[in-house]
């Protein structure tokens, strides 16, 4: 261990008694990595080559703080943790930083009034909603990363949960946040629900990847729980025919809380569960809310995809998703592979470039990949996002099986953004994708970025190298 990160733990032992200090090699090793597919394939490799220091498991906002403190004090490396299902190099030590493991920051307290809950920022998702749920409030908000996920780590990513349509993404559900900055000074945004007073300070959080600050609470919108809850499948002729019906019903501001059309290869293996439509493809239509809200909404997207040559199948695929929704057993079954992996490529565009951007990242992937299946889950007025997943094999190791990972990852990249669409709709950046940001943000753009990082964190205390800073 260097000397300065020493110095720091000895220090923290003695200043903030506290907090805990995890710092064998088994409890490095364990947080070392996310799920990011670089990652694992280093674990198959051999020795894994990035261990931080020493983990650190405040209890409080002012711990927090405190540790801050004491690494702008001693110059050392600090790098936010939370559920550890990253997937983008968010979490590497590479210089042996310091882990802060934000899940001790937990409770939870419901404003029925507001319709707000101001919870700690380690709680997970599944905690959250498990509260919420038994005080009849719903925060609409269930990534796949639900059961690990913790509200934090969803803020520095701007994450998304399947259910978005309706109650929106992070950036939308989030009302208000308490930060420790960097230097150890806590900032709370200011909780009303509009302003016109300067820039809105909470934003500079959202998805900075916790390199301007570590989130330590988060006030989030909340919704009763709906009183009614219904999932419908429609197939296709083609799947150009299935994304205009849906821009057209979100156009004139119907918003289902779940859409999710599969391209016609993807459809394949449910189009023969089924028995419908060879060569259709296939969208999975979920509304909840009150009981006339959900029949209105539903005669709506009847009526606009039958004008778009759709065909409604009725409720059992759609309670089939609902009841799986969270399995990403084939991608892991993929990385398991020796020489094998996988991952979600997701990405967004305007509505006018999202077929073109689909199109050709598919094109761009199956060559190399043996497997590549694409998907639209989340949908806004102006445009969509689109899951690209590829499944690789090759005949060589893990070494070979991480080069693979990175044609893959770079083909759909270049692709997404040559044809207009963006880098990453919700996983974040980290360190994997840091190359390509010029690219979306412009030269400007990443120098803005820059300043405001100096501005935060001069002496780059803070999870250096994501987001390129």
């Amino acid at each position: 261990m260097q000397g300065e990160y020493a110095s720091f733990l000895a220090q923290v032992r003695q200043s903030l008694p506290g907090v805990e200090v995890l710092d064998q090699a088994e409890d490095r090793l364990i947080y070392a990595h996310g799920i990011c597919p670089i990652e694992y394939k280093w674990l198959l490799q051999g020795p894994y080559p990035f261990l931080p220091s020493a983990i650190l498991m405040p209890h409080s906002t002012e711990e927090v703080s405190g540790i801050l403190n004491l690494a702008n004090q001693f110059s050392v490396g600090i790098i936010p943790f939370g559920g550890g299902s990253g997937a983008v190099e968010g979490t590497v030590a590479d210089h042996g930083e310091v882990m802060v493991d934000i899940k001790k920051l937990g409770g939870c307290e419901i404003n029925p009034i507001n319709c707000t809950a101001t919870a700690g920022a380690g709680l997970t998702g599944a905690e959250f909603e498990n509260i919420l749920n038994e005080a009849g409030f719903t925060a609409g908000h269930y990534p796949q990363s639900y059961q690990s996920a913790v509200l934090g780590g969803m803020v520095a990513t701007r994450a998304i949960g399947t259910f978005s349509t309706k109650y929106g993404k992070m950036d939308d559900i989030v009302n208000s946040l308490e930060v420790v900055l960097a230097d150890g000074k806590v900032i709370q945004t200011h909780r009303a629900p509009k302003r016109s007073s300067g820039p809105e300070l909470k934003e500079l959080f959202l998805g900075s990847e916790g390199s301007f600050g570590i989130v330590t609470k988060v006030e989030m919108k909340i919704y009763p729980v709906a009183e009614s809850r219904y999932f419908e499948a429609f197939t296709f002729p083609t799947t150009l025919e299935g994304l205009e019906a849906i821009r057209q019903f979100i156009q004139k501001g119907i918003k289902p809380a779940v859409i999710r059309l599969y391209d016609h290869i993807e459809s394949i293996s449910k189009i023969k569960k089924y028995g419908f439509e060879e060569g259709y493809s296939f969208l999975v239509v979920g509304y909840e809310g009150l009981a006339e809200q959900v029949e209105l909404e539903k005669a709506i997207v009847h009526r606009v995809c039958g004008h778009n040559n759709g065909i409604a199948k009725g409720t059992k695929p759609g309670d089939d998703w609902f009841a799986s929704r969270f399995s990403t057993k084939k991608i892991q079954d993929h990385h398991a592979i020796r020489g094998g992996t996988s991952d979600a490529i997701e990405v967004a565009a305007p509505w006018d470039c999202i077929g073109n951007v689909w199109q050709e990242m598919r094109k761009a992937l199956e060559p190399l990949a043996r497997e590549v299946e694409c998907h639209f889950s989340h949908v806004y007025h102006t445009g969509a996002s689109v899951y690209v997943i590829f499944h690789a094999v090759t005949d060589g190791d893990d070494y070979e099986g991480q080069k693979r990972y990175l044609q893959c990852a770079r083909a759909a990249i270049e692709a997404s953004l040559k044809n207009g669409g963006n880098i990453s709709h919700h996983h974040g950046i980290g360190k994997l994708k840091a190359d390509y940001l010029v690219r979306e943000h412009g030269e400007a753009g990443m120098d803005v970025m820059r300043r405001i990082k100096h501005a935060l964190d001069p002496k780059g205390v803070l999870n250096k190298g994501v987001l390129g800073l």
